[in-house]
C-alpha cells in the first residue's frame, strides 16, 4: 500500500514539474517575442483573425451561409474559425517553441514533453482571447444559447488535445528539417477549406464529398454546432474522431519520445 502511495505521489510530482517547466518556457519565449512591439500580445491573435474577418463579414453575401441570415452567418463563421484557430496553435505552437527553445533542450537536460506543456500554455493564453470574441459575437447577434452548449464547451479540451496529438509528430522533424517550419503556416489555409468551417456543408459535389471524410468536419463542425445551434444528427461521428485520436495518441507519443533526443543531438549545437 506504502509502495503503491509513494508511485502516485512521484507521477503526481513529476507531472506538476512538467507543468512548471513547460509554463516557464511558454512565458521566457512569449515575453522576448512580443518584448518591442507597442501593442504587444494583441499580434498574438490579430494576425490570423484579420486574414478571415472580412470573409466571416460579408461571406453571406456569397452565398457561403446558405439559408442563414447574416447574423447567424457571423456567429457561425466565427464560431467556427475560432474553434478551427484553437486546434491549428495545438498543432503549431509545440513546433514553433521547439525550435526557438531549442538551444535550451542543448544546454539544459528537459524532458521532450515539456515543448507540449508550453504549446499548450500558448493555446491556453490565445483561448481566452478567443472566448472573448465568441461572447461579444454571441451579444451582438442577440443569439439564444442552445441547451447543449454545455457539450460545445466540455469539447474544447478535446479539439486542444487533438491538435497536440498531431502537433507532436512535427516537433522533432522541425529541429531537423525546417521544410516543415516554412511548410506548415502554407497548409493551414488549405485545411481550412477542406472542412465546413466558413461555409454551410453542401449536400452535393466534390466538396461535400471532402467534408464528409475529413475528420475535421466532426471534430470542429459538431462542437460548433452545439455551440450555437445545437445537437445534430452525427454527434456520434465526434466521438469516432477522438477515439481515432486516442489511437493515434499511442504511436504519435512513441515516435516522438524517441525521435526527439535524436533531433536535439542533431542540432549543431550540439555536436561542438
Amino acid at each position: 500500500m506504502n509502495k503503491r502511495w509513494r508511485c502516485q505521489s512521484t507521477q503526481q510530482s513529476s507531472v506538476r514539474q512538467l507543468v512548471f517547466v513547460g509554463r516557464l518556457l511558454f512565458l521566457r519565449d512569449f515575453r522576448a517575442r512580443y518584448r518591442q512591439a507597442f501593442l504587444k500580445y494583441v499580434w498574438a491573435i490579430a494576425r490570423p483573425l484579420m486574414a478571415v474577418l472580412p470573409l466571416i463579414l460579408v461571406g453571406n453575401a456569397f452565398g457561403f451561409g446558405g439559408d442563414m441570415s447574416a447574423g447567424e452567418y457571423v456567429l457561425y463563421a466565427l464560431s467556427g474559425f475560432l474553434l478551427w484557430q484553437m486546434f491549428w496553435d495545438a498543432v503549431i505552437a509545440p513546433q514553433w517553441l521547439g525550435r526557438r527553445l531549442r538551444r535550451t533542450f542543448v544546454d539544459g537536460p528537459l524532458r521532450p514533453e515539456a515543448v507540449l506543456t508550453a504549446g499548450a500554455g500558448l493555446v491556453l493564453f490565445n483561448s481566452m482571447f478567443y472566448g472573448a470574441l465568441f461572447l461579444s459575437a454571441y451579444l451582438l447577434t442577440s443569439a439564444s444559447p442552445p441547451l447543449t452548449l454545455p457539450l460545445g464547451v466540455l469539447a474544447l479540451p478535446v479539439i486542444v488535445l487533438g491538435g497536440l496529438i498531431v502537433g507532436a509528430c512535427f516537433v522533432p522533424l522541425t529541429f531537423v528539417y525546417l521544410d516543415f517550419r516554412f511548410g506548415l503556416p502554407m497548409l493551414a489555409p488549405v485545411l481550412l477549406w477542406t472542412a465546413p468551417i466558413l461555409y454551410a456543408e453542401p449536400e452535393t459535389g466534390l466538396l461535400a464529398v471532402v467534408n464528409r471524410w475529413n475528420p475535421l468536419t466532426y471534430l470542429i463542425n459538431i462542437p460548433r454546432r452545439w455551440l450555437v445551434s445545437g445537437a445534430t444528427d452525427n454527434d456520434l461521428l465526434f466521438l469516432m474522431c477522438v477515439a481515432l485520436l486516442a489511437v493515434l495518441a499511442g504511436g504519435i507519443y512513441l515516435f516522438f519520445q524517441r525521435a526527439m533526443p535524436l533531433a536535439v543531438q542533431s542540432l549543431p549545437q550540439a555536436r561542438r
